[in-house]
Protein backbone atom coordinates (compact mmCIF):
# COMPACT_ATOMS: atom_id res chain seq x y z
CA UNK A 1 0.00 0.00 0.00
CA UNK A 2 1.07 3.88 -0.56
CA UNK A 3 2.99 5.93 2.00
CA UNK A 4 1.56 8.95 1.27
CA UNK A 5 1.53 12.12 -1.91
CA UNK A 6 3.32 15.33 -1.18
CA UNK A 7 2.62 18.26 -2.82
CA UNK A 8 5.44 20.72 -2.57
CA UNK A 9 5.53 24.04 -3.77
CA UNK A 10 3.03 23.53 -7.34
CA UNK A 11 2.84 26.71 -9.74
CA UNK A 12 0.76 26.99 -12.57
CA UNK A 13 -0.45 29.71 -14.61
CA UNK A 14 -3.17 29.57 -17.77
CA UNK A 15 -0.86 32.34 -19.87
CA UNK A 16 -0.97 35.49 -17.04
CA UNK A 17 -3.96 34.10 -15.12
CA UNK A 18 -2.21 32.00 -11.79
CA UNK A 19 -4.47 28.83 -11.29
CA UNK A 20 -1.69 27.53 -8.53
CA UNK A 21 0.47 29.56 -6.42
CA UNK A 22 2.77 27.45 -4.61
CA UNK A 23 0.43 24.95 -3.02
CA UNK A 24 2.01 22.88 -0.67
CA UNK A 25 0.63 20.12 1.02
CA UNK A 26 0.65 16.12 2.18
CA UNK A 27 -1.91 13.14 1.77
CA UNK A 28 -2.05 10.05 3.92
CA UNK A 29 -2.33 6.89 2.86
CA UNK A 30 -5.15 5.48 4.80
CA UNK A 31 -7.42 8.05 5.85
CA UNK A 32 -9.58 10.52 3.78
CA UNK A 33 -8.75 13.71 2.59
CA UNK A 34 -10.87 16.32 1.34
CA UNK A 35 -9.54 18.73 -0.79
CA UNK A 36 -12.01 21.69 -0.55
CA UNK A 37 -12.35 25.26 -1.63
CA UNK A 38 -14.95 27.44 -3.64
CA UNK A 39 -15.29 26.81 -7.63
CA UNK A 40 -12.63 28.41 -8.95
CA UNK A 41 -10.02 27.95 -6.47
CA UNK A 42 -7.58 25.32 -8.33
CA UNK A 43 -8.71 22.08 -6.92
CA UNK A 44 -9.44 20.70 -11.02
CA UNK A 45 -6.08 22.09 -11.67
CA UNK A 46 -4.04 20.49 -9.11
CA UNK A 47 -6.26 17.07 -9.50
CA UNK A 48 -4.68 17.25 -13.09
CA UNK A 49 -1.15 17.46 -12.11
CA UNK A 50 -1.66 15.14 -9.92
CA UNK A 51 -2.50 12.90 -12.35
CA UNK A 52 0.06 13.60 -14.84
CA UNK A 53 -2.54 15.51 -17.02
CA UNK A 54 -1.17 18.90 -17.00
CA UNK A 55 2.66 19.79 -16.28
CA UNK A 56 3.84 21.76 -13.04
CA UNK A 57 5.77 25.17 -13.93
CA UNK A 58 7.33 24.64 -11.03
CA UNK A 59 7.14 22.63 -7.91
CA UNK A 60 7.11 18.77 -7.36
CA UNK A 61 4.85 15.71 -6.72
CA UNK A 62 5.91 13.29 -4.18
CA UNK A 63 4.62 9.66 -3.94
CA UNK A 64 5.88 7.05 -1.32
CA UNK A 65 9.25 9.38 -1.24
CA UNK A 66 9.56 9.42 -4.72
CA UNK A 67 9.42 11.92 -7.43
CA UNK A 68 6.27 11.21 -10.09
CA UNK A 69 7.89 11.97 -12.88
CA UNK A 70 4.93 11.26 -15.87
CA UNK A 71 1.55 9.87 -16.36
CA UNK A 72 3.61 6.58 -16.43
CA UNK A 73 3.62 6.45 -12.89
CA UNK A 74 -0.04 7.06 -12.25
CA UNK A 75 -1.01 3.98 -14.84
CA UNK A 76 -2.59 2.19 -11.55
CA UNK A 77 -4.52 4.73 -10.04
CA UNK A 78 -8.27 5.09 -9.65
CA UNK A 79 -9.47 8.44 -11.50
CA UNK A 80 -13.23 9.71 -10.86
CA UNK A 81 -13.81 12.60 -13.00
CA UNK A 82 -16.21 15.57 -12.66
CA UNK A 83 -17.98 14.70 -15.95
CA UNK A 84 -19.02 10.85 -16.06
CA UNK A 85 -16.92 9.27 -18.65
CA UNK A 86 -18.97 6.23 -19.56
CA UNK A 87 -20.28 4.73 -22.19
CA UNK A 88 -24.19 4.97 -22.49
CA UNK A 89 -24.52 1.68 -24.52
CA UNK A 90 -22.71 -0.74 -22.87
CA UNK A 91 -24.24 -2.51 -19.91
CA UNK A 92 -23.11 -1.60 -16.30
CA UNK A 93 -21.63 -4.94 -16.04
CA UNK A 94 -19.81 -5.04 -19.00
CA UNK A 95 -18.52 -1.63 -17.88
CA UNK A 96 -16.80 -2.86 -15.41
CA UNK A 97 -15.21 -5.70 -16.78
CA UNK A 98 -13.99 -3.17 -19.38
CA UNK A 99 -12.34 -1.24 -17.65
CA UNK A 100 -10.73 -4.05 -15.20
CA UNK A 101 -9.64 -5.57 -18.78
CA UNK A 102 -8.22 -1.94 -19.09
CA UNK A 103 -5.76 -2.19 -16.34
CA UNK A 104 -4.51 -5.41 -17.42
CA UNK A 105 -7.14 -7.51 -15.01
CA UNK A 106 -7.55 -11.71 -16.64
CA UNK A 107 -11.01 -11.67 -17.74
CA UNK A 108 -12.11 -13.72 -14.77
CA UNK A 109 -11.16 -11.60 -12.28
CA UNK A 110 -12.31 -8.64 -14.01
CA UNK A 111 -16.11 -10.17 -13.69
CA UNK A 112 -15.58 -11.39 -9.97
CA UNK A 113 -14.44 -7.64 -9.13
CA UNK A 114 -17.35 -6.41 -11.31
CA UNK A 115 -19.90 -8.30 -9.61
CA UNK A 116 -18.35 -7.22 -6.18
CA UNK A 117 -18.57 -3.97 -6.66
CA UNK A 118 -22.19 -3.19 -8.20
CA UNK A 119 -23.45 -5.64 -5.01
CA UNK A 120 -20.88 -3.14 -2.44
CA UNK A 121 -22.91 0.37 -4.43
CA UNK A 122 -26.27 -1.39 -4.47
CA UNK A 123 -26.61 -2.01 -8.54
CA UNK A 124 -26.15 -5.80 -8.53
CA UNK A 125 -29.79 -6.08 -9.92
CA UNK A 126 -28.59 -3.82 -12.94
CA UNK A 127 -25.30 -5.60 -14.18
CA UNK A 128 -27.32 -5.97 -17.55
CA UNK A 129 -28.96 -2.45 -17.77
CA UNK A 130 -27.69 -0.12 -20.45
CA UNK A 131 -25.72 2.83 -18.28
CA UNK A 132 -27.69 5.29 -19.95
CA UNK A 133 -31.14 4.02 -18.61
CA UNK A 134 -29.79 4.64 -15.04
CA UNK A 135 -31.03 6.96 -12.84
CA UNK A 136 -28.40 9.96 -12.48
CA UNK A 137 -27.00 8.96 -9.07
CA UNK A 138 -26.65 5.28 -10.16
CA UNK A 139 -24.27 6.53 -13.30
CA UNK A 140 -22.19 8.42 -10.01
CA UNK A 141 -22.06 5.40 -8.19
CA UNK A 142 -21.38 3.49 -11.38
CA UNK A 143 -18.12 5.94 -12.42
CA UNK A 144 -16.91 5.48 -9.01
CA UNK A 145 -16.96 1.59 -9.29
CA UNK A 146 -14.89 2.24 -13.02
CA UNK A 147 -12.32 3.86 -10.91
CA UNK A 148 -12.03 1.12 -8.45
CA UNK A 149 -12.14 -1.83 -10.99
CA UNK A 150 -8.43 -3.07 -10.89
CA UNK A 151 -8.19 -2.61 -7.26
CA UNK A 152 -6.30 0.43 -6.75
CA UNK A 153 -3.76 1.91 -3.90
CA UNK A 154 -4.39 5.75 -4.93
CA UNK A 155 -8.19 6.96 -5.76
CA UNK A 156 -8.24 10.20 -6.85
CA UNK A 157 -11.93 11.73 -7.23
CA UNK A 158 -13.03 14.74 -8.68
CA UNK A 159 -16.25 16.48 -7.07
CA UNK A 160 -17.60 12.84 -6.87
CA UNK A 161 -20.67 14.03 -4.76
CA UNK A 162 -22.11 17.21 -7.00
CA UNK A 163 -25.66 16.61 -7.40
CA UNK A 164 -26.38 13.34 -5.02
CA UNK A 165 -28.91 12.95 -2.65
CA UNK A 166 -28.32 11.70 0.75
CA UNK A 167 -28.63 8.32 0.30
CA UNK A 168 -26.43 8.15 -2.40
CA UNK A 169 -23.81 10.16 -0.87
CA UNK A 170 -24.16 8.19 2.17
CA UNK A 171 -23.48 5.11 -0.58
CA UNK A 172 -20.42 6.58 -2.10
CA UNK A 173 -18.95 7.76 1.36
CA UNK A 174 -19.35 4.60 2.91
CA UNK A 175 -17.64 3.04 0.07
CA UNK A 176 -14.52 5.60 0.77
CA UNK A 177 -14.26 4.73 3.99
CA UNK A 178 -13.46 1.08 3.59
CA UNK A 179 -11.00 2.24 1.16
CA UNK A 180 -9.36 3.92 3.35
CA UNK A 181 -9.79 1.52 6.28
CA UNK A 182 -8.26 -0.90 3.97
CA UNK A 183 -4.95 1.84 3.50
CA UNK A 184 -5.69 3.10 0.14
CA UNK A 185 -4.82 6.62 -0.41
CA UNK A 186 -8.15 8.57 -0.95
CA UNK A 187 -8.19 11.97 -2.07
CA UNK A 188 -11.36 13.92 -3.11
CA UNK A 189 -12.79 17.29 -4.14
CA UNK A 190 -15.30 19.49 -3.05
CA UNK A 191 -16.91 23.23 -2.99
CA UNK A 192 -19.43 21.72 -0.52
CA UNK A 193 -17.77 22.03 2.47
CA UNK A 194 -20.15 20.91 5.07
CA UNK A 195 -21.34 18.40 3.08
CA UNK A 196 -18.29 16.81 3.91
CA UNK A 197 -17.23 17.69 6.75
CA UNK A 198 -18.13 14.35 8.60
CA UNK A 199 -16.80 12.74 5.75
CA UNK A 200 -13.16 13.95 6.02
CA UNK A 201 -10.30 12.96 8.58
CA UNK A 202 -7.76 15.12 6.53
CA UNK A 203 -8.39 18.60 4.63
CA UNK A 204 -6.21 20.51 1.97
CA UNK A 205 -8.20 24.05 1.50
CA UNK A 206 -7.24 26.15 -1.46
CA UNK A 207 -8.41 29.25 -2.40
CA UNK A 208 -7.24 31.58 -4.88
CA UNK A 209 -4.34 29.06 -5.79
CA UNK A 210 -3.08 28.94 -2.13
CA UNK A 211 -2.88 26.70 0.12
CA UNK A 212 -4.79 28.21 3.26
CA UNK A 213 -5.77 25.41 5.65
CA UNK A 214 -4.32 22.03 5.91
CA UNK A 215 -4.45 18.98 8.52
CA UNK A 216 -6.98 16.89 10.43
CA UNK A 217 -10.37 17.60 10.56
CA UNK A 218 -10.40 17.34 14.53
CA UNK A 219 -7.36 19.05 15.07
CA UNK A 220 -8.12 21.95 13.27
CA UNK A 221 -11.18 22.79 14.69
CA UNK A 222 -10.70 22.50 18.05
CA UNK A 223 -7.32 24.43 17.49
CA UNK A 224 -9.43 27.46 15.77
CA UNK A 225 -10.18 28.86 19.07
CA UNK A 226 -14.00 29.00 17.89
CA UNK A 227 -16.86 27.73 20.39
CA UNK A 228 -20.45 28.33 19.86
CA UNK A 229 -22.38 27.55 23.04
CA UNK A 230 -26.01 26.67 22.25
CA UNK A 231 -28.97 27.32 24.81
CA UNK A 232 -32.64 26.35 24.68
CA UNK A 233 -33.89 28.68 27.44
CA UNK A 234 -37.73 28.44 29.25
CA UNK A 235 -36.52 32.16 30.75
CA UNK A 236 -36.24 35.42 28.47
CA UNK A 237 -33.75 36.83 30.53
CA UNK A 238 -30.29 37.47 28.74
CA UNK A 239 -28.53 39.65 31.40
CA UNK A 240 -26.31 37.24 33.06
CA UNK A 241 -24.31 36.94 29.31
CA UNK A 242 -22.81 40.30 30.25
CA UNK A 243 -20.88 39.14 32.86
CA UNK A 244 -18.45 37.13 30.73
CA UNK A 245 -16.19 38.56 28.75
CA UNK A 246 -15.46 37.86 25.21
CA UNK A 247 -18.94 35.92 25.33
CA UNK A 248 -21.18 37.42 22.75
CA UNK A 249 -24.44 36.65 21.33
CA UNK A 250 -24.70 35.16 17.58
CA UNK A 251 -28.50 34.41 17.38
CA UNK A 252 -31.33 34.64 19.66
CA UNK A 253 -34.74 33.62 18.91
CA UNK A 254 -37.52 32.79 20.79
CA UNK A 255 -36.47 30.53 23.25
CA UNK A 256 -32.84 29.57 21.04
CA UNK A 257 -29.76 31.27 22.08
CA UNK A 258 -26.44 30.85 20.39
CA UNK A 259 -23.35 32.67 21.94
CA UNK A 260 -19.40 32.39 21.26
CA UNK A 261 -17.60 31.43 24.12
CA UNK A 262 -13.10 32.45 23.63
CA UNK A 263 -11.03 29.92 24.98
CA UNK A 264 -10.25 31.66 28.30
CA UNK A 265 -13.64 31.24 29.42
CA UNK A 266 -15.30 27.98 30.65
CA UNK A 267 -18.71 26.96 28.97
CA UNK A 268 -19.86 24.99 31.96
CA UNK A 269 -19.66 28.72 33.53
CA UNK A 270 -21.76 29.84 30.91
CA UNK A 271 -24.06 27.06 31.45
CA UNK A 272 -24.80 27.33 35.16
CA UNK A 273 -24.87 31.08 35.01
CA UNK A 274 -27.76 30.32 32.16
CA UNK A 275 -29.18 27.50 34.91
CA UNK A 276 -29.31 29.73 37.41
CA UNK A 277 -31.75 32.24 35.77
CA UNK A 278 -34.44 29.32 34.75
CA UNK A 279 -34.70 25.85 33.29
CA UNK A 280 -32.16 25.28 30.50
CA UNK A 281 -34.21 22.84 28.17
CA UNK A 282 -31.40 21.59 25.95
CA UNK A 283 -27.76 22.96 25.54
CA UNK A 284 -24.57 22.22 23.16
CA UNK A 285 -20.99 23.27 23.04
CA UNK A 286 -20.28 23.49 19.06
CA UNK A 287 -17.23 23.56 17.15
CA UNK A 288 -16.79 25.31 13.78
CA UNK A 289 -18.00 24.09 10.55
CA UNK A 290 -15.55 23.56 8.27
CA UNK A 291 -17.23 26.63 5.91
CA UNK A 292 -16.47 29.14 9.34
CA UNK A 293 -12.86 27.99 9.57
CA UNK A 294 -12.07 28.46 5.35
CA UNK A 295 -14.13 31.76 5.69
CA UNK A 296 -11.84 33.19 8.91
CA UNK A 297 -8.90 31.65 7.11
CA UNK A 298 -9.42 33.53 3.79
CA UNK A 299 -11.34 36.52 5.28
CA UNK A 300 -8.00 38.64 5.08
CA UNK A 301 -6.38 37.74 1.64
CA UNK A 302 -6.13 39.87 -0.90
CA UNK A 303 -8.54 39.32 -4.38
CA UNK A 304 -6.84 38.00 -6.76
CA UNK A 305 -8.48 36.02 -9.98
CA UNK A 306 -7.93 32.65 -10.78
CA UNK A 307 -9.12 29.84 -13.08
CA UNK A 308 -9.43 25.85 -12.39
Amino acid sequence: MSDGLRVDRVVHAFGDRVALDGVTCEVPAGRLTGLLGPNGAGKTTLMRILLGVLPADGGEVWLDGRRLEDVHDRRSWGYMPQERGLYPAMTAGAQLVHFGRLHGLPREEATRRARELLEELELGDRWDERTDRLSGGMQQRLQLAAALAHGPEVVVLDEPFAGLDPVAVEQLSAMLRRRADDGCLVLFSSHQLDLVQDLCEDIVMVDRGRTVLAGSVSGLRAASGQRRLRLQLASAQRGWVQAFEGVEVVSDHADDLRLTVPPQVDPLRVLDAARACGPVLDFGLELPTLSELFLAAVSAAPAREVVR
